[in-house]
């Protein structure tokens, strides 16, 4: 019997080795001197088959199969991609129209706080303008967070070097002035020098501060919060990051579940949130092809760490000679 050699052009599911099956590709064939010729990186011998055999008959059912299966996953993936394209194109409508009421709620409430009856207030009326205006901050704070928590899987990476110093750095400012305006406690955030990093600036700037807002959040009542930044050296081409902070920490047994979504481990002591924050950063982070976590093992408050590409070597870099102190 003939000997022939066969090609396969497709992309392979591999486990342990083994293959399981087509993904994508086309398979191409043709005869050429009484061979067939599927593939042009993979080459196998097996027996020849006569034309017209049964043998022949069952290679074509096959490679018609193996055609009729890739067809089917491309459609689906098709199929997919569109619906994450009209879910995102839905939740940024949705959220245009949740907010346009909550703007108007919001304003009225301002008007009540300033408006002249020409009568005495009732006792409870600025707290019950208060409430409202507290509650449609927390409505638009959940209608951001879901937005940002729908479109964080399948939105498009505009993939550049991001300056990661300067990054954390406008991160830390803004937080600090927020903070110092609501409450007048000033927190100390301190940022160590940190290298370039590659990503998406927008969504590596949501996680830095969704992380250093928390830092700053939980923290003991009039307490100043102390937040430090650091970095070093993970895996070759990789950058781990922390964030550590003074405050009240974590539960046990709670440093994983912090990441699930619309989890607050502090709610009943009436912290703000909305439970979104640290499952967005994990979804962004992930999709950039690191990790994040929190730190058990630390006890004096909290520490988040995440890793991140980097664009070259971090031979030279050496961690933690020099902070910055923001102000």
């Amino acid at each position: 019997m003939r000997r022939q050699r066969i090609y396969v052009t497709s992309d392979h599911i591999s486990e342990n080795g083994n293959d399981m099956g087509l993904v994508f590709g086309s398979w191409r064939q043709w005869a050429r001197r009484g061979r067939q010729t599927i593939h042009p990186d993979r080459e196998s011998t097996v027996p020849a088959a006569d034309p017209g055999s049964p043998a022949d008959d069952d290679a074509q059912a096959e490679l018609e199969l193996a055609r009729q299966r890739n067809a089917d996953l491309e459609r689906t993936v098709r199929e997919l991609t569109r619906s994450v394209a009209e879910l995102e194109a839905f939740s940024r409508e949705i959220s245009h129209d949740l907010k346009s009421p909550l703007a108007g709620i919001c304003g009225y409430a301002q008007l009540l706080a300033h408006v002249d009856f020409g009568v005495p207030r009732p006792v409870e009326f600025d707290e019950f303008v208060t409430q409202i205006s507290n509650g449609t901050e927390r409505m638009r704070s959940l209608i951001d967070d879901m937005l940002t928590y729908a479109t964080a899987r399948g939105g498009h990476l505009q993939v550049a070097t991001v300056d990661l110093t300067a990054l954390v750095a406008e991160v830390a400012a803004a937080q600090t002035s927020e903070v110092r305006h609501r409450s007048g406690v000033v927190p100390r955030i301190t940022v160590d020098p940190l290298p370039a990093v590659r990503g998406d600036e927008i969504m590596l700037r949501r996680v830095f501060d969704n992380l250093v807002s928390n830092a700053v959040k939980y923290v003991r009542p009039g307490e100043a919060a102390r937040v430090h930044i650091s970095a070093r050296a993970s895996a070759e081409g990789w950058l781990r990051v922390e964030v550590t902070d003074a405050g009240i920490g974590i539960p046990d047994g709670q440093h994983e579940s912090i990441f699930g979504e619309m989890h607050r481990a502090h709610a009943e002591k009436g912290y703000p949130g909305t439970g979104l924050g640290l499952t967005i950063c994990r979804r962004i982070v992930e999709r950039h092809g690191g990790a994040i976590g929190a730190d058990p093992t630390f006890t004096d408050g909290t520490r988040i760490w995440l890793t991140l590409p980097t664009p070259a070597a971090l031979d030279a870099f050496e961690p933690g000679t020099e902070h910055l102190a923001v102000q």
